[in-house]
């Protein structure tokens, strides 16, 4: 029987309506990270061997097999995934759509979030797959402009948070900077929502992210497409209820396929067998986990660990974003 040869220990889950006024934090761990609160098990690489048609990765792609992936996990607080129904953007991704770029806005109001006493919050933006918002685009008659104004869907962790129409508007902007991104401790923010302001709900299904930008290197760009598909297949087939998409650059192209796994808080895992429970509530709820050097075999198996057993993969782990 396979027994863990290491165990991270991290902070412990704190309850989702004090995520929405705590102070995210980023937490790069390694394996002698230690800390007596929560554990998580460190699972080997468990390749699909009766799944059939995997797709194969390209010989000629130029992954990095070498540097240590731990680590590597570029520094930042939290992260906002912009819905586009895109799957490729301009290089940059503030430069996508001039005019009328949620992406360029967002970036520009969270230079201005204050620091204070506490850490300031690094905020990573990042456009994604996922449908403008659920009934497609929509404009919005603004009558200080006399002109429509396009709203998007976005997602915001590790506050697990879906907005389902945030206006590309100056006055939705500061809403959301004041409210949901400063996050400093033991405050809320008494501002009234402005004029068409919908408030965001919890997100509670599991979100995997997929680094697909092509036209920023081409590595992402073929092997995203990929393991979208692979995911779709494996988590249908493994009977799990999943939000799935493809995201701009995250960084370390050298390592795709680039994979970030959302755990919501309180996500149920299955109890071992003569425990006396159920479900037990897995150990990396609230938590990103980032992987690398994801292959299109390796999908069916991430899925069964991470999410159903609530394990990381050790040898794909570059690192993660604790609540």
């Amino acid at each position: 029987m396979y027994k863990p040869a290491h165990r991270i220990h991290t902070k412990p889950l704190i309850s989702f309506r004090k995520q929405q006024i705590a102070t995210a934090r980023v937490r790069l761990l390694s394996t002698t990270t230690t800390s007596p609160k929560r554990s998580v098990t460190i699972d080997p690489i468990t390749p699909c061997n009766t799944c059939d048609g995997q797709p194969q990765v390209p010989s000629d792609l130029d992954i990095d097999r070498v540097k240590p992936l731990n680590n590597t996990v570029p520094y930042h607080n939290q992260h906002i995934v912009i819905s586009t129904s895109k799957s490729d953007w301009e290089s940059r991704i503030e430069n996508e759509d001039q005019g009328a770029n949620l992406a360029k806005a967002l970036k520009d109001i969270t230079k201005r979030i204050p620091g204070g006493d506490e850490p300031t919050p690094v905020t990573m933006i990042s456009n994604s797959s996922f449908p403008l918002s659920p009934s497609g685009p929509t404009l919005h008659h603004s009558n200080d402009q006399n002109s429509d104004i396009a709203s998007s869907a976005l997602r915001l962790f590790p506050q697990f948070l879906y907005f389902s129409h945030l206006l590309n508007h100056p006055l939705h902007h500061d809403y959301l900077l004041h409210t949901y991104l400063t996050q400093r401790k033991n405050t809320t923010s008494n501002t009234t929502p402005p004029s068409g302001f919908t408030q965001p709900r919890p997100i509670t299904s599991p979100t995997i992210l997929i680094c697909s930008h092509a036209s920023r290197d081409r590595r992402c760009g073929v092997l995203g497409p990929l393991l979208h598909h692979e995911f779709e297949l494996c988590a249908k087939n493994l009977g799990m209820q999943i939000d799935l998409a493809m995201i701009s650059h995250v960084g370390g192209h050298a390592f795709a396929g680039n994979v970030i796994v959302y755990i919501p808080p309180d996500h149920p895992i299955e109890a071992n067998q003569g425990s006396g429970v159920d479900h037990l509530i897995s150990p990396m709820a609230g938590m990103g986990i980032w992987y690398g050097r994801v292959e299109p075999k390796h999908v069916h198996g991430l899925l069964a660990a991470t999410i159903g057993k609530g394990n990381i993969i050790g040898e794909l782990w570059r690192g993660n974003m604790d609540s």
